[in-house]
């Protein structure tokens, strides 16, 4: 099929909005690259709420613009009846396709699409395969992670999601580790299921001078950092980084920062840890930044670090390394398909000791690494170029072009 043939529907409440500018922001970079290779059209549900400016919160989901243009690509926002603190959410992925299906046979009449994809099976993938069968169209289902093992541990949501792997086409997992875990755990069809991981913009995620990137962040003092992105979450394994940090500490005679990019609900408790570990002054919480800066904390750091207990790939870790920065994260899932001896180190989850000790080789030079060659891994693998041609080829078969 040339590029004008092939149309699809993407399906994903992790999209890009103005309130929320990085979240699922790896799914529009995979949008933007597949759109060199085929028409698509976005709809990205969000929840409905009154127009009540004391939700602060709540409130924000109301201004979402119900039709943009972002990066060239069409997308939807069609309101969905979402209850607070994920109560009832169980029938979150019938109330998706509710709300998506008067969306899509509207844009159905002017964008005939060929084929459904969604990211993560509940609720999206479970929506999404509600929709095929009313639209009579094929659809794939894109599994990142945290929405197998986290989201299926509730009964009824297991039930929609095995629902959703059996009814859907295709199905593709970021990970090995991911495609295991779906077919022996929930009884999934293996051939059904292709391996295809997250991509990387390797134009955006490049090697800059450490001096540069830190002049532009405006920080000032010359000490060796240990960068971590992403959720401040207990799942993350944020208690064991400081901890390791607090070993760095003690056995060292060296300053170290360690500098926490995100937010989250373990936040708090992180802080006051750090304070009981006596190196608050050596942790530094930036909170969430505008995705456009990553590239500049990544590069004015030593090392990125993922203390995760599970991790259904890790996309930060492959930003990292396009920078060509070396690794230090867990045997966790994800992480295992993609630290090599010449990008990084493994440890066990949860052993801050050994994390201490992983980190300490990198800082001290014991464990030396070659930027070039990280980021060399990084563009032959993880390239979105390279990525999405895999991802187009999915499509082509089940179209069956």
């Amino acid at each position: 099929m040339h590029r004008d043939s092939l149309k699809v529907l993407v399906v994903s409440r992790l999209y890009p909005r103005p309130s929320d500018p990085v979240l699922g922001v790896f799914v529009e970079e995979e949008v933007r690259a597949l759109s060199g290779h085929c028409q698509l059209k976005v709809a990205s549900p969000v929840p409905w709420f009154p127009r009540l400016k004391i939700f602060k919160k709540w409130y924000a989901y109301t201004r979402a613009p119900v039709r943009e243009i972002r990066e060239g690509v069409e997308v939807f926002r069609p309101r969905a009846i979402v209850f607070p603190r994920n109560f009832l959410f169980a029938f979150l992925g019938l109330s998706f396709y509710l709300s998506l299906r008067g969306c899509v046979k509207q844009l159905e009449k002017a964008f005939p699409f060929d084929l459904i994809h969604a990211h993560t099976v509940y609720p999206d993938g479970f929506a999404a395969v509600m929709l095929g069968k009313a639209f009579g169209r094929p659809t794939v289902i894109t599994l990142h992670g945290g929405d197998v093992s986290l989201y299926l541990k509730h009964p009824l949501v297991r039930r929609m999601g095995r629902w959703a792997f059996s009814k859907s086409d295709r199905a593709i997992a970021v990970s090995e580790a991911l495609r295991t875990e779906v077919v022996d755990e929930h009884g999934a069809d293996p051939r059904k299921i292709s391996v295809i991981p997250n991509g990387v913009d390797v134009l955006r995620f490049a090697p800059m001078a450490q001096e540069e990137a830190q002049a532009r962040l405006v920080l000032t003092n010359e000490v060796p950092r240990i960068l971590y992105v992403g959720g401040i979450e207990s799942s993350k394994g944020i208690d064991h980084l400081l901890r390791a940090a607090g070993e760095l500490r003690r056995n060292t005679q060296h300053s170290v920062e360690v500098v926490l990019v995100g937010e989250g609900r373990y936040k708090g408790r992180a802080k006051e840890l750090a304070t009981e570990l006596g190196i608050d002054d050596a942790v530094a919480f930036v909170g969430k930044r505008p995705n456009t800066e990553i590239p500049l904390w990544i590069n004015a750091c030593d090392l990125l670090v993922l203390p995760s207990l599970s991790e259904g790939f890790g996309v930060v870790l492959i930003e990292a390394m396009a920078c060509g920065k070396p690794v230090v994260t867990t045997r966790c899932g994800g992480p295992e398909d993609i630290v090599t001896p010449e990008t990084g180190i493994l440890v066990s989850p949860g052993d801050y000791m050994a994390l201490a000790e992983a980190l300490q080789e990198v800082l001290s030079g014991q464990r030396r690494f070659d930027r070039q060659e990280i980021r060399r891994q990084a563009v032959a693998r993880y390239a979105y170029d390279s990525i999405a041609r895999c991802i187009i080829e999915v499509y082509r078969e089940i179209v069956g072009a």
